[in-house]
């Protein structure tokens, strides 16, 4: 059954913010070009430091040879069922700020934002995301001519319409059904006086 997880929170947050999470069983529908713009779009509108947007997205269609060999840059782990996904994404971060190509310190918090940003878009319009941060830096680096100097790839996105997590096998199957946690907010806010 393809089924949204919806965890139980102890306070009262958002129910989009509750709808977004890292589905793993992709169905066979294409993801809309114009959708995934829409995507791209709600991307941009994240906050950045001094509006740099430090964020650049190389993208692919499943089938293609680009999709291809974004699935053979990804760990062993992560293959088997992101290659079911409609699209996939390198998310990259910009290294330096384009004013006076000073260091920007904050650019991989920008682009993890915009991420972020672009995934609770794709829960809006019920497109599921998976973030991965499992993949082979230099192969990818290589195979797609991302200049290491001026770029650092955050990570890899696979996109698509929820499937029935039946399809998956183990342990991917486990994790698809099992419920959704998080820390207790107790455990990572600390007030002080």
């Amino acid at each position: 059954m393809n089924k949204v997880k919806i965890p139980e929170t102890q306070f009262n947050v958002h129910s989009l913010i509750k709808k977004r999470w890292s589905a793993r069983s992709f169905s066979e529908e294409m993801i809309q070009e114009n959708d995934l713009n829409t995507l791209f779009e709600a991307a941009s509108w994240s906050a950045s430091s001094m509006n740099e947007q430090p964020w650049k997205y190389l993208w692919a269609t499943r089938g293609s040879d680009a999709f291809n060999n974004m699935v053979d840059c990804l760990m062993e782990g992560n293959q088997p069922w992101a290659k079911n996904g409609s699209h996939m994404l390198i998310s990259l971060a910009k290294r330096n700020f384009d004013y006076k190509d000073r260091v920007n310190r904050h650019h991989m918090h920008d682009v993890g934002a915009a991420n972020t940003t672009l995934l609770l878009q794709a829960a809006e319009m019920d497109i599921y995301g998976h973030m991965m941060g499992g993949f082979l830096m230099d192969q990818t680096m290589d195979i797609f001519g991302i200049d290491g100097d001026q770029w650092e790839i955050a990570c890899f996105i696979v996109l698509g319409k929820l499937d029935d997590a039946s399809k998956l096998e183990e342990p991917f199957k486990s994790r698809e059904e099992g419920a959704r946690s998080r820390k207790l907010t107790s455990e990572f806010t600390k007030k002080l006086s």
